[in-house]
Parts: C-alpha cells; structure tokens; sequence
C-alpha cells in the first residue's frame, strides 16, 4: 500500500518535472483545462439569465423585444429597478458584484494581480440578474471577467509566476468571449489586443486554444449559429466607399459622446449622497423610464439589431433610439448595475449605421446598398471607436456575422473611426476610468506598476534632520546611526530650508577647528532642491532620483509657511515596493 502512494506521488513528481521542463506544452495543456471551464461557465451563464428573465417576465428567449412592448408599463419601469436593487444587496459583500467588469480584469492583468475565482460566481448571479430583470446591457463584459477569474484561478492553483498568472487570465478571458459570441478568433484578439497589449507567440498560442476549445464546448452545446444573421450585401459602387468613410467619422463621434455620456452619469451617480447599495435600484428605475418610450434599449438588443441588419427597422427615429440607448445603458450600468458595454457598443453601431444606410440610400438610391450594409460595417467602426481595438472589431464582426461581402468597407471604416475618436478622445471606453485611477493601460508592466504607487506609500518618517543652527560637531554625531545619506535642515517651523549630503561634509570634515563654528546652514545645500510631493507617483520619483542620481528625497508639502517636511523617499524603499507589488505582496 505505502508502495503504491510513493510510485503515485513519484509518478506525479516526474509528470511535473516533465511539463515544467516543456512550459509551451504545459501552458496549451493549461489552455485547454481553461477552455473547457470557460465555455462551460457561459453555458451556465446563459441558463442564469435566462432563468432571471423567465422569472421577471415569464420569457426565457434572448430575442425578448416583444415580451418587452407587451409587458405592462408597472413591469417596464419597476423590474428593473427591482433588478438593481438586488444588485446592490449583493454588492453590500461582494462590491466587485457591480459595473462592466472589463476595467476590473484590465487593472488587475496591468498590476500583476489575481483574481479570485469567487469573482466568476457573484458576477454570474449578478449580471444574470441585471440582463434577466431587462437592464441595457451586454453579456460579453461579465463573461469576460467571469473567464478571467477561472484562468486565475486555474493558475493560482498551478502556482503560477506572475507572467504566466497574466496568459491564464487572458485565456480565460478569451474563451469566454469566443464561447458567448461563437468567435474564436475574435475572442483571442480581444485578449491579446485589448486587454494583453501584445501578439508575442507563447502567449498568443494558449489564447487561441482556449479560445478554440471554448467555443467547441459552446457550439456542442448551443448549436452552430452564428449569433447574427446578416443578409448578403455588396459594394454596389466604388462611389460608397467615400460614403463609408463618412460613415467612420460618425462612428468615431457617436462613440465619443457614448464614452463621455456614460462616464458623466457614473460619476454623478458615485457622488450621489444615499447608500452604494441602493443606486443600483435608481438606475434600473430611470432606465425602465427611458424604456417606456422605447422597449428596444431593454436587455442585451439582439432583436433590434436584427431587424436594422435586416433593413425592417428605418427612419429618422432610429436617431432617437441612439441617443436613448446610451442613456439607458448609462442610467444601468453608471449606478451600479452589472453588464458589459461591448453589445451596447454593438447596438448603437448597428443603429447608427442603419439610419445613416437609410438618408444615404434615399438620395443615391442607386449607387448606395440597403441601410442593412451600413448598419453591419457601423457595427465594427462603432467597436474600434469605443475599444479602441480595430482589430478585434474587424474580425468579430466578420465572426458573428460570416459575412465576407462588405469586409473593405468594413475595415476601411473601422480603421477611420478608430483614428478619428483618438483625436477626440484619448481614452477608450474601457480605459478612461482606468486613467482615472493612475493606471496607465497602454505603458509598460514596469511603469504601470510604478504609477500604482505613490510617494505616501513608501514614505520614511524615522528621519534624522537637523536645525539651521546645529553645529557641525553635532552633525558628525547624528549621522553615525542614521538609516540615510541625506538630511534635510529645517526652520523653526520644521519646513525645508535645505540638504546636506555627505559630499557637502566631507568637504569640511577634515579642516581643523571648524566643529563649533561651522552650523548646518553653513554647508547645505539650499537652491535648486529637489523633492516631491505625497501624491507623486514612484514614476516621477525614479525620474527626479535620476536627474542627480540620488539615493533619497525629501517629501514636502506645500504650505503657506513653506514646504514643510514629513519625509524621506529612498531609493531602496522604493525598489522594495516595486518588488512586492510585482510578486503580489500587500502590506
């Protein structure tokens, strides 16, 4: 028996030792044991929402948009307010229960951190219950973080190193994207595009598995369909393609204002004075509202994407369901409310598109396709306008639809409207609150890391400083145990006059006599001092360290007396703070 175990924990040894020998094979096996918890994390996830919508209006179909216009206006306006409001219960543990999930994946890939797999259960339940109780919002966002969380999780139980901690998660991520929008091959661009930053192969080739095996587990499951059936179109003449650069910048301005929009009403909702866990409810409350007046911003929009695709949906009133679409997805997700912002994205492209098909269309009815052709290529500039991400909205697009007749345009536009809404707006839907919070998405891991952490959080206090009075004797005294090389000398209202360094004493340290005449502000230095401020990130430190290479600097603050003191930055202080935050060590 005891033989038997010995030969079993060898044997699992030497598996160990093999796969740890060949890390691309044991990273595509890892890939795969992702894409199957992926792909079946969406099944569940799909059931989820669907059991919640059934529930609140007794209609299991994602195509729920005649549920919703026959629904009684009670229905409309309170069920998503009650939605919300068991969002925000939740929410009262969980606090990652809420928002679109993305920038939280995003933050934590950028800052080398893991992410717990309890983030895949809450945000199941809670965005089921978001998407079942008809707030506007997409599936893909949860999904996203729900696979993340799974990768991480998988990875923290292989005790992974920080690197591959960062494929896992993004395989994770992929393949639960693949699996909710049948897209392998969007699904691994959005990982390595939007939220890697990088195409490097080892990291590219896992991805693409899970993604891969994601979708299979999805499509044994949900069938072969593409999640939308667009007609065939062509490009009836080359005279459109102006057209459909036209088209481009209308995405890129629609995106920004969605951007801007959104972002506005979350912040007004986050300084709103009543309790976090009740927002969530008045959100749902002013969507339902807004969806009085139009049903089709309720729930993920599948239907009314459909029908502009299809060209059964026209007119001048598709400008106002832009415009009340953003509101709505603004009013459910900006208060609390749990979703994704890529179908919102989808939907106001599409809806777009197909208004701006239908003008160009009555006045050059035959040089121009049906609205239908607009609406699908808006579809992917409207993507790259918000994500920032054209690659991913071409080739999603592409995926969801397997229409290959408008792909020039579809590209050129994409491509149009992701230049454009860079000069309008730096960030992406996805990254401006990340900005916000001094995470910088777009800079390297090491500079990411550095500008997670300020100057306050490294700060020395156990500092030996001096008057301006101190007599050089007593200097030579002080510093003997001192844990620095520089010392600050200080007014009678401890405020920064200047520093002595140990190049300033040992210019004096050898002239005899001058112990007890020679005082501190006699050799400090006292013009052009550097210092920082409590706020600094440690990006600004390192670069203020490098302009004299200095092994320390006083941190000050600003006062109407001067700067006064609080401490000492040091460079191995801040070497030892990097470190930690790289191997995810908190205090």
């Amino acid at each position: 028996m005891d033989t038997a175990k010995l030969r079993g924990t060898l044997s699992k040894f030497s598996l160990r030792k093999y796969l740890d020998g060949h890390e691309d094979l044991y990273m595509l096996l890892t890939a795969v044991v992702i894409g199957l918890l992926a792909g079946g994390g969406n099944i569940i996830f799909r059931h989820m929402i669907s059991f919640f919508q059934g529930i609140f209006y007794g209609d299991t179909s994602e195509f729920a948009l005649e549920t919703f216009r026959n629904a009684p206006v009670w229905k409309i306006i309170l069920i998503p307010a009650a939605g919300g409001l068991m969002v925000g219960i939740i929410s009262i543990s969980f606090k990652f229960a809420k928002g679109h999930g993305v920038p939280d994946v995003m933050r934590a890939m950028a800052l080398n951190r893991n992410i717990s797999p309890l983030v895949a259960l809450i945000k199941t339940v809670s965005s089921a219950i978001t998407l079942g109780s008809g707030g506007s919002a997409g599936r893909e966002g949860p999904i996203v973080q729900i696979g993340a969380a799974i990768g991480s999780g998988v990875g923290k139980l292989f005790n992974f190193s920080s690197n591959r901690m960062r494929t896992v998660a993004a395989c994770g991520a992929a393949g639960g994207l693949a699996a909710t929008f049948n897209a392998p091959i969007g699904g691994a661009m959005f990982a390595a595009e939007v939220l890697l930053g990088e195409f490097g192969l080892k990291t590219f080739s896992p991805i693409i598995i899970s993604s891969v095996i994601a979708t299979a587990i999805s499509r044994a499951y949900l069938g072969h369909e593409v999640t939308f059936e667009a007609p065939i179109y062509e490009l009836v003449s080359i005279f459109e393609l102006p057209l459909y650069g036209v088209l481009g910048l209308v995405c890129a301005v629609v995106g920004v204002v969605f951007i801007r929009s959104f972002y506005f009403i979350e912040g007004k909702f986050e300084n709103l004075a009543v309790p976090p866990w009740t927002k969530p409810a008045i959100g749902g409350l002013m969507m339902g509202c807004v969806a009085l007046a139009s049903p089709e911003v309720m729930g993920v929009g599948y239907d009314t994407i459909m029908n502009v695709l299809h060209g059964s949906q026209l007119g001048a009133f598709l400008i106002v369901i832009v415009v009340l679409k953003i509101i709505a997805t603004s009013f459910t997700l900006g208060s609390g409310g749990s979703g994704g912002l890529f179908v919102p994205s989808l939907f106001i492209g599409a809806v777009t598109g197909g208004f701006f098909g239908w003008a160009a269309h009555m006045v050059f009815p035959a040089s121009t396709a049906g609205s239908g052709a607009y609406a699908l290529v808006a579809m992917s500039a409207m993507l790259s306008a918000t994500l920032r991400a054209p690659m991913t909205a071409i080739l999603i697009i592409f995926e969801i639809t397997q229409s290959y007749t408008v792909i020039l345009p579809l590209m050129m536009t994409a491509i149009i409207a992701n230049l454009a809404a860079e000069k309008l707006e730096k960030e992406s839907i996805f990254t401006w609150v990340l900005t916000k919070q001094g995470v910088r998405i777009k800079k390297g891991v090491e500079e990411k890391i550095l500008e997670s952490i300020r100057v306050r959080d490294v700060l020395f206090t156990g500092v030996t400083s001096f008057r301006e009075n101190t007599p050089f004797r007593d200097i030579l005294s002080g510093i003997q145990s001192a844990p620095h090389m520089h010392f600050p000398v200080l007014d009678g209202n401890n405020c920064l006059i200047g520093m002595i360094s140990l190049v300033d004493i040992k210019e004096v340290l050898f002239e005899q006599g001058l112990e007890d005449i020679v005082v501190a502000g006699d050799i400090c230095t006292r013009k052009n001092i550097i210092y920082l401020e409590p706020e600094n990130t440690l990006t600004e430190a390192m670069e203020k360290l490098g302009k004299k290479d200095l092994e320390a600097l006083p941190v000050v603050e600003n006062t109407s007396d001067g700067l006064r003191f609080i401490g000492l930055l040091r460079r191995g202080d801040l070497i030892i703070a990097y470190n930690k935050r790289v191997a995810g060590i908190t205090d």
